[in-house]
């Protein structure tokens, strides 16, 4: 396949880069001019990379034009850190950009459109159905649920497949510094006790292997098209995923529950239903979470 990837030097766009270039597709990424993406140094040539940025819309036009994909993945997004997800800025450049890049792929003769929406467009609520009536509470949520119908709808006019993929937690190697697991494996590793929640969550993680294998899975299926959960399918106690990362960096650490309170949103419960996703495309998630769990750890522990 031909692919255009926005988002390529983020943590989820980097494996998208590395595992369609693995299996032999031809690959064009957006990235910002004097971003050095440490996370894409290894596929360096082996990609198409064109320096812009995507708030250029023009610009951004005339590179999907140029490559000529048969499948754009949209999975780029400012603002994705919890500080960021009450910010009015996630609702002007993210929609604009949205909204452009879906009427690029079409004006370039691209088949499909799919775009990585999120767990946060369900809200706080337990019911994380795909047919459910979305419910968020921040700004990030509110805004990926436009972008899902505003690119939808521009996409249904120029007869252009459309998927959207609602992801759930993501983890692994090289994640973003401010998130939980690298939080915890990094406090630890250094021998320091990390502050938590009550740990009683639970919430649905997928590796990062896995998610690039659902997105690229996605892209290859031409019928799969619509709202689909991205997620393991099973829901893991976050208190249970605290103790087993003291057991893998620091076996005897004393651990204390309940020092940070939950905030007023606070998702206690989240399992995606997958079965829409795997009987479209055939995929299934690979690394339960134990197994990720020590990969992510041994990868954090080799880079200290």
């Amino acid at each position: 396949m031909r692919l255009f990837v926005t988002g390529a030097s983020g943590f989820v766009g980097a494996e998208v880069v590395r595992l369609a270039i693995e299996a032999g597709h031809d690959v064009a990424a957006p990235i910002r001019l004097g971003n050095a993406s440490t996370r894409l140094a290894p596929f360096i040539g082996r990609f198409s990379r064109i320096d812009l940025d995507l708030r250029d819309t023009d610009a951004l036009a005339q590179a999907v034009l140029a490559h000529q994909p048969e499948v754009v993945l949209h999975l780029a997004w400012s603002g994705v850190a919890n500080a960021a997800r009450f910010d009015r800025t996630q609702i002007g450049d993210n929609l604009s950009v949205a909204c452009a890049l879906a009427e690029a792929a079409a004006a370039a003769g691209a088949r499909a459109f799919i775009g990585l929406g999120s767990q946060a467009e369900y809200g706080a609520g337990s019911d994380m159905g795909e047919d459910a009536l979305p419910k968020p509470t921040s700004l990030y949520g509110a805004s990926k649920v436009a972008a899902l119908f505003l690119t939808r709808q521009l996409a249904a006019q120029a007869g252009l497949r459309h998927a959207w993929l609602r992801l759930f937690s993501t983890y692994g190697p090289g994640d973003n510094d401010g998130w939980l697991i690298p939080m915890l494996i990094t406090e630890m590793l250094a021998g320091r006790r990390p502050r938590t929640t009550l740990g009683t969550q639970s919430w649905d993680w997928l590796h990062v292997e896995d998610v690039a294998r659902g997105i690229l899975a996605t892209a290859a299926a031409p019928t799969a098209q619509g709202v689909f959960n991205l997620g393991s399918g099973c829901a893991v106690r976050v208190r249970d995923v605290v103790e087993r990362l003291r057991d893998l960096t620091a076996p005897g650490m004393e651990l204390v529950f309940g020092e940070i309170p939950f905030r007023p949103d606070q998702v206690m419960y989240m399992q995606a239903d997958i079965s829409r996703l795997t009987g479209a495309t055939g995929w299934t998630p690979r690394i339960a979470i134990g197994e990720g769990l020590e990969r992510t750890v041994a990868w954090y522990r080799a880079c200290t």
